[in-house]
């Protein structure tokens, strides 16, 4: 038990274990939020000691003083297209949805490390930042924020099929050939 704690000690003290295993633990909470329709645990996953590189101020004092609405421009952290615009906007209109919002999350896996997740929603959490654009919102939690800070998320038509994406990621050192899984520049990271 003492030699598994140790190794366990060791491991977390890793700042790309400790974002693995935060990250992975947020996806599985917000799976079983989502499931169970509880979200007390959100403030755990907000406040816990293990955050990821140079944010974790930020994001412990965005989990305290609540959702950040933004402007969407790059100097704030993330811009919409104008084809996202129109696909978002043309998505409310059908569906008569004027709080609906696109979450992008930012998870462990893929063919290089990390992927995006986008999907509608009209909730927001704590420590959440939304960023506004003509009209239409797009809504990104503190710890998937640094991942993808600097970047633009787009509508993306192929013959395969048309899906939201994020586009021009700074933060990005190698990305698959889907625009979906990428590796982090952790240098850059530290950076922002």
């Amino acid at each position: 038990m003492q030699r598994s704690w140790t190794l366990l000690t060791t491991l977390t003290r890793s700042t790309t274990v400790r974002t693995h295993i935060h990250t992975h633990v947020r996806s599985c909470l917000r799976s079983i939020e989502r499931q169970h329709s509880f979200h007390s645990v959100r403030p755990f996953i907000s406040t816990h000691k293990y955050r990821a590189f140079s944010h974790s101020a930020i994001t412990r004092d965005a989990a305290l003083n609540g959702p950040q609405y933004k402007p969407a421009t790059v100097e704030n952290g993330l811009t919409i297209s104008d084809k996202a615009i129109k696909q978002l906007k043309y998505i409310a209109e059908r569906d008569n949805d004027d709080k609906m919002m696109l979450r992008i999350l930012v998870d462990s896996g893929g063919c290089h490390g990390y992927q995006n997740k986008l999907e509608i929603t009209d909730t927001v959490e704590e420590d959440d930042t939304v960023f506004e654009m003509d009209g239409v919102r797009v809504v990104v939690d503190s710890i998937s924020l640094q991942f993808v800070r600097g970047s633009t998320v787009d509508f993306v038509e192929e013959l395969i099929g048309s899906t939201f994406q994020v586009i021009d990621n700074p933060n990005a050192k190698n990305s698959c050939g889907c625009n979906i899984s990428y590796d982090i520049d952790l240098d850059m990271l530290t950076q922002n």
